[in-house]
């Protein structure tokens, strides 16, 4: 399986809009968004999973709750709330630990076909 993040966006092979950002950790907007407001978190290091144990070295833990922390914020404030997720193994569509943060109306459905609720 292809690392996109790693290959594509860390490499600047793939243009993103920068949300925040430390010497870890990159959140951006989605480049592909399934909701309005779709923001990706990814370490700016290779670690497969929140199940790997490079996942909760603290200076890594700390950079990834403050990330989520400004982006929570953000789309509460903007929108009164937002979701926060991540895949691990087999759920994973790239295998780079990434967590999304998501409010506002699904414009895409898991498969990535077009939501209903799209218009």
């Amino acid at each position: 399986m292809s690392d996109f993040y790693c290959n594509q966006v860390l490499k600047g092979n793939v243009a993103v809009s920068v949300v925040f950002e430390t010497d870890q950790v990159l959140a951006f907007h989605h480049t592909q968004p399934y909701f309005e407001y779709h923001i990706v978190i990814i370490p700016k290091q290779h670690i497969e999973s929140l199940s790997s144990a490079h996942a909760v070295e603290s200076t890594l833990a700390v950079d990834f709750l403050k990330a989520i922390h400004y982006v929570c914020d953000k789309l509460e404030r903007e929108n009164g709330g937002c979701r926060v997720s991540s895949n691990v193994g087999d759920y994973q569509s790239t295998r780079h630990l990434h967590f999304y943060v998501h409010s506002g109306k699904r414009l895409r459905n898991e498969d990535g076909s077009p939501s209903e609720n799209i218009g």
